[in-house]
C-alpha cells in the first residue's frame, strides 16, 4: 500500500468511527468516578470492533454473491454510510442525537448505534479493508479514542454545534473517499 492509501485508510477509519462523537459528548461528569472515564471509551471502542468483526464475518458468508459486482458495491456501502453521518450530523444539530445514560444496558445500546455505519461497511469489508485483518484493530483504537477525548466534554449548545460538524466533516470525507475508491486505484 501506498502513502497515499494510507493516509486515506486513516482518514476513512477516522469517518467510519465519528459518529461516536455525538454519542460520547457529556456522559461522564466532573463527579463520576475515575474508572469511568476509561470504562465507558473502552465499551464504545470493543463495540466498534466487534461490529466490524460480524459486518466481516456476515460478508464471507455471502461473499459468493457479490463477485461481480464488488467495487459497486463497495462504493455504495461507503455511499450509505457518508448519507447517514451527514443525516446523524443534522440530527444533533437539532439536539436529537445527545443521550444520558442511566443503565449499563442504556450503554450497551448506544454503542451498538454508534457502531452501525461500521458494521454497514463491514458487510463489504471482503473487498475492502484497509490494513487488511489490522482494520478492526483500528476501528477499536478510533473508537476509543473518539470517546476517550468527548465523553467528559459538558453539553452546550456550542458543543452540540461542534459535535454535529465534526459528524458534517466526516461524511463529507466518507462521500470524496467514496468517489476516489470507484474512480482510482489509489486504495486498492
Amino acid at each position: 500500500m501506498n502513502t497515499s492509501a494510507i493516509i486515506l485508510g486513516i482518514l476513512f477509519i477516522l469517518c467510519l468511527t465519528a459518529s461516536v462523537v455525538t454519542r460520547s459528548v457529556g456522559l461522564v461528569k466532573s463527579d463520576d468516578k475515575p474508572s469511568q472515564k476509561i470504562w465507558i471509551p473502552a465499551f464504545f471502542g470493543l463495540s466498534q470492533g466487534v461490529m466490524a468483526l460480524a459486518g466481516y464475518t456476515l460478508s464471507r458468508l455471502m461473499a459468493h454473491l457479490f463477485t461481480y459486482i464488488a467495487d459497486y458495491m463497495v462504493f455504495a456501502m461507503m455511499l450509505v454510510v457518508a448519507v447517514k453521518l451527514f443525516v446523524d450530523s443534522m440530527r444533533a444539530l437539532k439536539g436529537k442525537t445527545m443521550y444520558t445514560l442511566s443503565s449499563s444496558k442504556d450503554m450497551l445500546l448506544l454503542s451498538i448505534l454508534a457502531a452501525f455505519n461500521v458494521f454497514l461497511y463491514s458487510l463489504v469489508g471482503v473487498f475492502f479493508l484497509p490494513f487488511g485483518m489490522w482494520f478492526f484493530v483500528a476501528v477499536i483504537v478510533a473508537g476509543f479514542l473518539w470517546a476517550f477525548f468527548t465523553v467528559r466534554i459538558d453539553f452546550t449548545p456550542g458543543i452540540i454545534k461542534k459535535a454535529s460538524f465534526v459528524e458534517f466533516s466526516a461524511s463529507v470525507f466518507m462521500g470524496i473517499i467514496a468517489i476516489l475508491y470507484l474512480f482510482t486505484d489509489l486504495m486498492r
